[in-house]
């Protein structure tokens, strides 16, 4: 009986304490001083009250509870231990922002100084004791990328949450910890940047100037970064038109990494007084910032390029009539290539590309609040496809003149306007220094990233050239991995920092003798998803040593057609229609990979062939192609094919997808319309490059439609510019007939 007593009252007691019910001294939040000591007074009864409880408050939450208590000696020991079982963060030992803030406070009190001379001395002396890669990384650590942002909003809308003057311990947790990230960073960040600042000047000569081109007089705002009392040393540029405050980070990135950093920015960026033109000047721009590099008595004769998306594309342009002599190697990242995946993919023009236009171009910075105004951008889409207007009023819709839209969309083949921006042809042939591209999987700009690569090498095959290609997107490629890719969580061996990492691995490989980068143990390079490893090939044909041939079948399986390995003896049609005039419905609106994996797909939507699982692992590696059969009632049609994995627990993997139009499929340069109701062959090749092991009693889906959504552009095929066409061209719906000896290729691997 004593022992049911007992265990009944330890029970009481331990209810209690969970479900404590703290008091709390409700306050404005616009006064600073109360709501302190409002949290002060909450985090010590928080305190009091598992102490009496017996209560244990895991560590990585109690830090900050004694933090806020004001117990700073204990907040110290407890980040200490928490430390033994972390790892460093970008350098830079765990919780040293919460450790540093401690000391302040400590130091405010001992010597009387008020809080932020006491934070800026002990962040002073820690800086000082940084090396200049660490130095340059506390930007990441002690700062918010959004200015306190979301730690401000998620303490606002707890605190509104609370009502009355209680609150059980566990919101009180929440409450607490809301607030001191958001109290630590709103006191630190704005310190932060200015000891960063006073160290950044102490360790480096920085600089920015306007150099004029010897070429045609454009003017050129151009950044430096180097060592103070340094030797001349090889230097790394990175030519960009998105001028802001990571100019001069980028800049000093490569110092603190041994080497002189120059940002430069197209003409009418920064100082510069030019218009703002993108992707014209760049050919002759960027060889006139290297040739100014080449005679600083700071540079020793080399010059390293790198960055991505715009940057790599200003790398490739650079070369576009010879490489300068002291341009020795570069790195370009997800590079866009004009006319080929931008503004336009396979001769389809997109619609991102035309709000990218006013951001780069409305001021000498980067216009932020035009660009990040979803509700106009997603409005002007809307509005655009629902009324059916040609696809050149898009911007009298916007309300907004855009020349350099109607520039590009006045060019729909790729012709000599986009061919004099970067090499073409023969003049990759003179392109012979060393290179490192890099790309994803799911990369935006992964076309325009392999149309460099493969051509280079068609026109250069013996140049040195190295591809790495993950589970990376448009931003992984080109800064740093994401464990979490769009809902997919990447192989341990996929996590890599391109940007702080491999980026300099290989400048020190090629500019100053070290190691070649491990990783690259081939010229091509590229991640299994789903196996955790990497596999190397002399070339993207040698990703795959076989294939599997799927010839689409009007058998049906599952409600779906199927992918039969052998074709009909005899040809069956199958039919899709698009209405164009019907604005009810979109359709190819799930090409684009967002997320990766999904629960289900709108498999009514266009053509949907399944094929048998497979009855063994299997490794897809490369690009799959297809040949399509068709007739249709019109001169001309875009389409999309999405590639997906069926996993064996019903989840579809986006693999890979194509998009483009029919009168450009023998060539980007020359439209050639199709003759209506007769029959014509379509191939395409140019799809996404992906690697992925397939599992056991997985299928192949392959899915086929006409592309009509607010995306891009809308093809009624009538065989004009398809610029000018409207919902007035759509009053007789397309009929696509794609007959059964239609195939699609995939490469894959079988180990021998």
């Amino acid at each position: 009986m004593k022992k049911i007593a007992g265990l009944l009252f330890l029970a009481l007691v331990q209810h209690s304490v969970i479900g404590q019910i703290l008091n709390y001294d409700m306050v404005n939040l616009s006064d600073s001083v109360s709501l302190d000591l409002s949290m002060q007074n909450l985090a010590k009864d928080y305190l009091q009250h598992s102490k009496i409880g017996d209560q244990k408050i895991e560590a990585n939450d109690r830090y900050m509870v004694e933090i806020l208590a004001g117990d700073y000696e204990a907040s110290i020991q407890t980040i200490r231990s928490l430390r033994k079982n972390s790892e460093l963060n970008n350098g830079h030992p765990g919780y040293i922002p919460y450790e540093l803030f401690s000391k302040a406070k400590i130091k405010q009190v001992s010597s009387g100084a008020t809080f932020n001379d006491a934070y800026a001395s002990v962040f002073r002396s820690y800086l000082v004791a940084c090396n200049d890669e660490q130095a340059y990384s506390a930007t990441i650590v002690f700062t918010t990328y959004d200015a306190v942002a979301q730690f401000t909003n998620d303490f606002k809308t707890n605190y509104k949450n609370i009502s009355g003057t209680s609150l059980p311990s566990d919101q009180a947790l929440i409450l607490l910890k809301s607030y001191f990230l958001y109290h630590v960073f709103t006191l630190t960040e704005p310190i932060v940047f200015k000891e960063l600042e006073r160290d950044e000047n102490r360790r480096y000569i920085i600089k920015e100037e306007v150099i004029v081109s010897a070429r045609d007089g454009a003017e050129l705002t151009v950044i430096t970064a180097r060592k103070r009392e340094a030797a001349p040393m090889p230097a790394i540029l990175v030519f960009t038109i998105y001028a802001d405050g990571s100019n001069l980070r980028d800049a000093i990135l490569a110092a603190s990494k041994g080497y002189a950093g120059v940002v430069a920015t197209s003409r009418g960026k920064r100082e510069s007084n030019d218009a703002i033109e993108p992707f014209k000047y760049e050919y002759k721009d960027v060889y006139a910032v290297i040739d100014w590099i080449s005679h600083q008595e700071w540079n020793n004769g080399k010059v390293g390029m790198y960055g991505g998306s715009y940057n790599g594309f200003s790398q490739w342009a650079s070369m576009k009539e010879k490489v300068h002599p002291s341009l020795k190697t570069i790195v370009p990242s997800v590079s866009v290539a004009p006319g080929i995946d931008d503004p336009m993919e396979n001769n389809v023009f997109l619609n991102f590309p035309y709000k990218w236009i006013p951001y780069v171009t409305n001021n000498k910075f980067l216009d932020n609040a035009a660009n990040f105004d979803r509700d106009r951008w997603n409005k002007l889409e809307h509005t655009w496809f629902e009324s059916g207007k040609a696809y050149n009023k898009m911007d009298s819709i916007d309300g907004t003149p855009s020349p350099i839209f109607q520039e590009w969309i006045s060019h729909p083949s790729y012709d000599t306007y986009w061919q004099n921006m970067i090499p073409y042809k023969e003049d990759f042939s003179h392109i012979n220094i060393p290179i490192l591209t890099t790309t994803g999987y799911y990369d935006d700009g992964q076309r325009g990233a392999m149309y460099y690569y493969l051509e280079h090498l068609k026109y250069n095959p013996k140049v040195e050239h190295y591809l790495l290609i993950g589970p990376y997107d448009h931003w992984g490629a080109q800064f740093a991995s994401s464990a979490n890719l769009r809902g997919y969580q990447i192989d341990e061996v996929a996590h890599m920092n391109i940007k702080q990492g491999l980026v300099f691995d290989w400048f020190d490989y090629i500019l100053k003798g070290k190691e070649k980068p491990a990783i690259l143990q081939n010229k091509v390079n590229f991640q299994v998803m789903g196996t955790n490893t990497w596999m190397h090939a002399s070339s993207l044909s040698e990703m795959g040593n076989d294939s599997l041939v799927f010839y689409l079948s009007p058998h049906k399986n599952m409600g779906h057609y199927t992918l039969d390995t052998e074709k009909l003896k005899s040809r069956v049609d199958l039919q899709l229609d698009v209405n164009f005039a019907d604005r009810t419905k979109m359709n190819n609106i799930e090409y684009y990979p967002s997320p990766i994996i999904e629960d289900s797909l709108n498999l009514n939507d266009g053509l949907v062939f399944m094929s048998e699982p497979f009855k063994k692992e299997t490794i897809i590696n490369g690009s799959f192609k297809g040949e399509l059969k068709v007739e249709t009632n019109k001169k001309d049609f875009d389409f999309g094919v999405n590639l997906y994995e069926l996993t064996p627990e019903g989840k579809y993997f986006h693999l890979s997808f194509y998009i483009g139009r029919a009168s450009y499929a023998e060539s980007r340069k020359h439209r050639k319309l199709l003759t209506p109701n007769k029959l014509t062959k379509i191939t395409f090749d140019n799809t996404r490059i992906v690697s992925k092991k397939i599992s056991k009693n997985s299928r192949i889906v392959i899915a086929i439609n006409g592309n009509k959504n607010s995306f891009g552009q809308i093809n009624y095929g009538t065989g004009r510019d398809v610029s000018t066409e409207s919902i007035n061209d759509a009053s007789i719906p397309m009929a696509l007939k794609i007959n059964t000896e239609s195939k699609i290729i995939i490469p894959i691997w079988i180990d021998n």
